[in-house]
């Protein structure tokens, strides 16, 4: 692993929302200290009020809150053992690594790194972790880390999955909006960020099918936006044209406001607020173990991940996988291209056995 891949790998990109390459160190300024250690969303936004308008705007709060999280566990080690966390030196950082190794996944240690690095970067310091000590403890600890638990994968909910999933659904509201999400963050391979962010004026309605516009996502901090089609379905159960308006109909939707709403417990009611990511990622969950599956195996991620393998299976080829998801790099969808053709032209089936 070279230094840019340590700190700038596509899984950490896809992971933490944030291309550090991108960034004009030129115009960053020196930040404020890091906050305590309750990085709830008060914290952070009151964090954020400190930094310059220009700082602020170059990533996301989701990406600020994990970057100060990560960087905060970095600092309180420091202060532990009586070391200075910013600027940090290699051997520190070297020496992170070593001691929680034991206890932390290789992908959380490679999100420490990340931390460590752009909140080096920000403050217009050198950052400690592209140092050859560095870089070589952790082609070290690459191959000897063993976690403490066998990593559990997000399973992808292809297409037979998600038909079982809302089958069930019914006319109620709620009902409706669960349909909506889960067909459309399918279709659209969107993000639980990016549904929870959609408004009704970014869903419009053509005739082959929605228009939906992202105003932003985890890989266009700029905000330039990016437009997604999502065709008429062949399955009324699973098209997400006829399960928006369905939806949109039911809530009676406010074309100036969200175009997914919280809901009361056991969805009695429609409230006037924006569904929030986390909600989303439950509605997977939720619908998911009410069919028999297991909740624990599936998340947020999964529509998304579900709509890359089912394209993979249908043969369409890795760019047009790419224009419909919003990747840019090719390495993001590999974990689930390369298991999704296991079985094309598989020679183990041709040997007579």
């Amino acid at each position: 692993m070279t230094g840019a891949d340590l700190v700038l790998s596509a899984a950490t990109v896809e992971a933490l929302d944030a291309v550090l390459d991108e960034t004009d160190s030129t115009a960053l300024r020196v930040l404020p200290v890091v906050p305590p250690a309750t990085l709830d969303r008060v914290v952070v936004a009151a964090y954020l009020e400190q930094l310059d308008p220009v700082d602020r705007a170059q990533f996301s709060e989701p990406t600020w809150r994990a970057y100060l999280s990560d960087f905060h566990a970095f600092t309180t080690w420091c202060t532990e053992h009586g070391i200075s966390a910013r600027p940090a030196t290699p051997e520190t950082v070297r020496a992170y690594l070593v001691d929680q190794a034991d206890t932390l996944k290789l992908s959380t240690l490679r999100r420490r790194l990340t931390a460590i690095s752009a909140m080096h970067q920000l403050s217009g310091l050198e950052t400690p972790t592209r140092a050859l000590i560095v870089r070589q403890a952790w082609k070290g600890l690459s191959r000897i880390h063993r976690p403490t638990q066998p990593t559990r994968r997000v399973e992808a909910l292809i297409t037979d999955k998600l038909a079982a999933i809302v089958a069930p659904l019914g006319e109620s509201a709620k009902d409706k909006r669960d349909r909506a999400l889960l067909v459309m963050g399918f279709a659209g391979a969107f993000r639980r960020s990016e549904l929870a962010a959609l408004n009704v004026a970014d869903i419009e309605l053509q005739a082959d099918g929605l228009l939906v516009t992202l105003r932003r996502s985890k890989t266009d901090q700029t905000g330039e936006g990016r437009v997604v089609g999502l065709p008429y379905g062949s399955h009324r159960a699973t098209c997400p044209v006829r399960s928006w308006l369905a939806w949109r109909e039911a809530a009676q939707l406010d074309a100036d406001g969200p175009a997914f709403l919280s809901m009361r417990r056991g969805g009695s009611h429609i409230l006037p607020s924006r569904i929030p990511a986390a909600a989303i990622a439950q509605v997977v969950k939720t619908r998911a173990a009410a069919v028999g599956m297991d909740p624990r195996t599936v998340s947020g991620h999964s529509m998304r991940a579900g709509f890359v393998t089912a394209a993979a299976f249908a043969g369409l080829p890795d760019r047009s996988i790419m224009r419909q998801t919003g990747h840019t790099n090719p390495n993001s969808l590999t974990q689930y291209v390369r298991e999704a053709r296991t079985w094309e032209d598989n020679p183990a089936a041709k040997v007579g056995l």
